[in-house]
């Protein structure tokens, strides 16, 4: 069942692409100023531009995600593209940047975290529950929540111990039931 899900959803996402207005110019791969124009005029994370972007212009989404002179949600949507990289450098580069923005009050700061995380959740990995897991304890609830969402998606069965260690402290509903749908999907109940 699951990889029928897998493959159908791989299925709409090459018809969503091969629809997608191409940002690069016909001279070659994109620029930076056509990077920035498709993040800036895309509506949502899921986006079908981002996994071209992402296989496009990966070292471009990294520059953007780490410009400070960049608005926050374009810097945001970059990160979110890095989900579908799926290179050892995005990889790696999602890694640092949860870990070394993940203490900061900044709300651009908390909102690349959060995006980094579920980036991380995505793309899964040896160190995404050791990464994402300590972000359960992070005083912002929508970090918690999109940290809940990445343990969920990375399916990892390690996930399992730190979601039911936060889920009896979680103050916030909305978090609770995000860790409750995360357990769900990592250790689903028995068939009856």
């Amino acid at each position: 069942m699951r990889a029928r899900s897998i493959a159908l959803c791989g299925l709409v996402w090459a018809l969503a692409l091969a629809a997608a207005p191409t940002a690069a110019r016909a001279d070659g791969p994109p620029s930076r100023a056509d990077v920035e124009a498709t993040l800036r005029k895309g509506g949502s994370d899921k986006d079908a531009n981002l996994p071209r972007l992402a296989a496009e212009a990966e070292p471009l989404l990294i520059a953007i995600a780490d410009d400070k002179a960049v608005e926050g949600p374009i810097r945001a949507r970059a990160v979110a593209a890095l989900a579908y990289a799926r290179s050892a450098r995005a990889h790696t580069y999602l890694e640092n940047l949860v870990l070394r923005k993940a203490p900061s009050s900044d709300a651009v700061d908390r909102l690349l975290v959060r995006r980094g995380a579920v980036a991380l959740g995505w793309q899964s990995g040896p160190r995404v529950v050791d990464i994402i897991a300590p972000l359960l304890d992070h005083t912002d609830p929508e970090v918690r929540l999109d940290a809940a969402v990445a343990l969920g998606l990375c399916r990892a069965r390690a996930a399992e111990a730190p979601l039911r260690a936060h889920h009896d402290q979680e103050t916030d509903p909305a978090v609770k039931r995000q860790i409750e749908s995360a357990l769900r999907a990592i250790a689903p109940a028995p068939p009856r």
